[in-house]
């Protein structure tokens, strides 16, 4: 299994996923966490954001998952023909970008992927947050699992996808966030989870046997 999971962006250590990537540079770009924008601020958005993978010498397509809701085996065959080297999720609402796994069949493929070495599996904020396995302890101002009605018809997933145990919590060192990172370590703390608190340079990573929290 190879995780890439980082607080903002690509953090202070693009060089350690173009090595896990093993000299591939495909990319599949997940932006539904950011699904709440309207279609060109959400485009804006993801072209800004996918410039870190850019510049450290990756091909980006981007893959909607809306395009796949109800169409898992469709997404399934196009995953397969891409054959990415690196799966890709940006920050935003952790609950829509798990429901939007979930509706698409993205969730599963992504499990089974990693499990199978088939590809990383990166992201920073929300899409390292929705590795783990209860989304509950997470959610504030308007990043909460009731926006995911109104834009999917549905209740929000609030199971992770269960691919570590520990629980991230980005932007630990952006003062406005201060608050909202206290509330969360203390909510998964007192259920004895384990936190892992990023920065925004640091990275979290798993590469088979080998876990590092890099500064």
């Amino acid at each position: 299994m190879r995780l890439y999971l980082a607080s903002e962006e690509l953090g202070n250590h693009a060089d350690v996923l173009q090595k896990m990537a093993d000299e591939g540079r495909k990319v599949l770009f997940i932006g539904n966490a950011h699904d709440y924008y309207d279609s060109e601020k959400r485009a804006d958005y993801l072209y800004r954001k996918s410039r870190c993978l850019v510049d450290a010498g990756f091909e980006v397509t981007e893959l909607d998952l809306r395009d796949y809701f109800g169409k898992p085996d469709e997404l399934k065959e196009y995953v397969e023909s891409y054959s990415p080297d690196v799966v890709f999720s940006v920050g935003g609402n952790v609950f829509l970008l798990r429901t939007a796994m979930e509706l698409s069949g993205m969730d599963e493929i992504i499990k089974d992927g990693v499990a199978g070495d088939k590809f990383v599996y990166g992201g920073y904020s929300a899409g390292s947050m929705v590795t783990t396995k209860n989304l509950r302890y997470y959610g504030h101002d308007y990043l909460v699992p009731e926006a995911v009605p109104g834009l999917y018809g549905v209740e929000a997933e609030l199971d992770g996808l269960g691919l570590i145990d520990e629980y991230m919590i980005p932007h630990c060192d952006v003062e406005k966030h201060e608050a909202t990172s206290e509330l969360y370590k203390n909510r998964i703390e007192a259920d004895g989870n384990v936190v892992l608190l990023l920065n925004q340079s640091s990275v979290y990573v798993i590469d088979g046997d080998k876990k590092e929290l890099l500064p």
